[in-house]
């Protein structure tokens, strides 16, 4: 056997941004013919006295540098865990979000268990074998199939179907499947996000009843560590899969990749909360992009980011045969002058009465507990916490009140601006609701589906099943009647994206119903309302979008959140590079005693901006050589953090 190249270069895997580039290292003379490409091995910093874990991405016989390197420490794992495409696309998101790389790849890469490996090692390659499946696409996408490298907007009729086994399942899954089919005929692999774990459920059971499961695997984290890491070793084959998963299956590898699909990308689920906080949206543009697989975002309703790409013509809109749809009443519109609104109308009382004979209803509430908010009896101030002064709760009817932000108890609570002890509640949440409900329907089964009481799916016999926003369970046949109530509340939160989160929830909830049934909304609206009675989501979309591109507002243009020293958020936004079009907001203080600023920027300055934000971080990381004293320690501020695209921009 030939003696393997001498030389290797490595990605660190390391926090330290300034470090996010390759490095050069010698292969011993004991580990020759061990190392591979992608291979993990652990690697002596300077000095030679600390180690780091490092990815191999490139082995040569000479290298750049023309100095003494150090040698290779150990091989961690030789098999090739980093494959190129997986590199070059973690490089890809990581220049977009001024980020690293390394940062990008522990989303994609899981933990490595010496157990689940050895498993694989052992484990014989399996066989090629025919694809047998059942599975086909619900009637109304029947003439739909996607054309290789093209990108689509799919807005999915709501509709339920069922599985050969009687399993009721939402269409949308039903579609995935069906397409994910199609690309294992052609030999190549599908990548399927969704938002949780309910969603991958679905998908899971659909896939099981078409007859296909030994062709996927998931790589969600409610998969043990070492079901992840098997699953993951299992994607680094050259057989076709489909991989099933939440936002971080965007980065999987998959052999040929033929289809990447999306499912309600407007979904918050699919903001990474973990640096360089690439949305999985943006992932699998760019991964698309890289691979010039097909792209499907596909929902009920529409985001506004995809109606942007849909108006620029980047993305296909797709015709579909439409169906059915459940009866939508406004209740708001059936008050009379002056009348006081109730929180449960009288008309959606006696349409669950009458829908109770014919199946289960749907009450859905904005907030889980008893009473999510409480005020004193006495002057009507709102009650907060003792501790952190956060809003009190009553986890039930019986409950000591505690705090919605850290959980501390306030049974001794007083009110500090008269002195009463006493608390009055001013919400209702979905404890306090089934209590009202149970008491009106006497004899008839109330079950609570919450975070607290995870409820994936209850049988098709009269009963009212009280749920918060996207804890529904299916109903086997869908909801004779459903109710939203809590308009008012959920659309009066102080968030940027209120009215586009209510509209996505309340289309998604509607979509669990029975055709014939009848949807019943409290608070809605004028154009809300209007868009849910009359199926124009995407109107309402494009609407919304030409509004935020008068004021030059997300996502008309692209926004990047910088925090950290006054003074060095201060001359990074004054020393920004020539942009065409910009604006600065801020800098303004954050409770943690760091200030934060907003940069808002047309997309085509991205790359540029980008590239400018990353060398101030670096050069934020590394500026301070002096050793921090134990005095300063406690109140040291948080160096320079750049966010493009935050969620979170209403802080300020």
């Amino acid at each position: 056997m030939s003696p393997q190249p001498g030389y290797v270069s490595v990605l660190l895997d390391t926090p330290l941004p300034q470090l996010d580039h390759v490095f050069e290292y010698r292969i011993p003379e004991s580990l020759s013919g061990q190392i591979e490409v992608g291979s993990k091995v652990s690697v002596p910093l300077r000095g030679g006295t600390r180690f780091s874990d490092a990815y191999v991405t490139a082995i040569t016989d000479k290298p750049e540098f023309s100095g003494d390197l150090l040698s290779v420490e150990k091989v961690i794992s030789g098999i090739s865990l980093l494959q190129p495409q997986t590199l070059e696309l973690a490089r890809k998101v990581a220049d977009r979000q001024a980020g690293s790389a390394i940062d990008v790849l522990r989303l994609a890469i899981p933990a490595r268990y010496v157990r689940a490996e050895k498993s694989f090692l052992s484990s014989e390659i399996p066989v090629k074998v025919e694809i047998s499946s059942q599975a086909v696409k619900p009637a109304e996408f029947s003439d739909f199939t996607v054309q290789e490298g093209q990108k689509y907007a799919l807005k999915v009729p709501p509709r339920l179907a069922e599985t050969q086994a009687g399993k009721t399942i939402p269409n949308w899954s039903q579609l995935f499947v069906g397409m994910a089919h199609e690309q294992l005929i052609k030999g190549k692999s599908t990548i399927i996000a969704v938002p949780d774990f309910r969603d991958i459920e679905l998908l899971e059971l659909a896939l099981n009843d078409a007859g296909l499961s030994q062709y996927f695997i998931r790589v969600d984290a409610k998969l043990s560590g070492q079901e992840r890491y098997l699953n993951y070793l299992r994607s680094l084959g050259d057989q076709p899969l489909i991989v099933i998963g939440n936002r971080s299956a965007v980065l999987a590898p998959a052999p040929h990749l033929g289809l990447v699909m999306l499912w309600d990308d407007g979904d918050h689920n699919f903001e990474e909360p973990l640096a360089p906080y690439a949305h999985a949206r943006d992932v699998a543009l760019i991964r698309q992009s890289q691979t010039n697989c097909s792209l499907l975002f596909a929902s009920y309703t529409r985001s506004l980011e995809i109606q942007r790409l849909v108006e620029l013509n980047y993305l296909s809109e797709v015709d579909v045969r439409t169906t059915q749809h459940p009866q939508i009443v406004l209740t708001d519109a059936h008050l009379e002058e002056g009348e006081t609104p109730s929180r449960i109308p009288a008309a959606a009382w006696l349409g669950a009465k009458k829908a109770l004979e014919n199946g289960p209803v749907l009450v859905q509430v904005a907030s889980p507990g008893f009473a999510p908010a409480l005020i004193c009896s006495s002057c009507r101030e709102r009650a907060t916490c003792q501790s952190c002064h956060g809003p009190l709760q009553l986890a039930h009817k019986t409950a000591t009140p505690s705090c919605r932000w850290c959980g501390q108890l306030n049974a001794s609570w007083k009110c500090s601006g008269c002195g009463n002890s006493r608390l009055r509640p001013v919400a209702a949440g979905t404890e306090r609701t089934s209590d009202e409900i149970g008491r009106a329907f006497p004899g008839v089964k109330v079950i609570v589906a919450d975070g607290n009481h995870i409820l994936t799916s209850v049988p098709a016999e009269p009963s009212i099943i009280v749920a918060t926003p996207g804890a529904e369970p299916i109903a086997h046949g869908g909801y004779s009647a459903i109710l939203l109530l809590d308009g008012e509340r959920l659309r009066g939160r102080e968030a940027f994206r209120v009215d586009e989160d209510v509209l996505r929830n309340w289309s998604n909830t509607i979509a669990l119903a029975h055709s014939s049934a009848t949807v019943f909304i409290n608070g809605a609206g004028i154009s809300l309302g209007a868009a849910l009675v009359n199926s124009e989501q995407i109107l309402w979309a494009a609407h919304e979008l030409s509004e935020r591109q008068q004021f030059r507002l997300p996502p008309a243009v692209r926004v990047v959140s910088v925090t950290g020293p006054a003074e060095t958020v201060r001359n990074t936004c004054d020393e920004l590079p020539n942009l065409s079009t910009h604006r600065v907001l801020g800098p303004v203080g954050m409770p943690d005693g760091s200030t934060r600023a907003l940069i808002f920027f047309e997309y085509k300055d991205g790359e540029e901006l980008a590239k400018y934000l990353r060398a101030a971080v670096i050069t934020s990381a590394t500026r301070s050589k002096r050793p921090v004293s134990p005095a300063e320690r406690g109140g040291r501020v948080l160096r320079l953090r750049v966010r493009f695209d935050d969620p979170d921009i209403d802080a300020l």
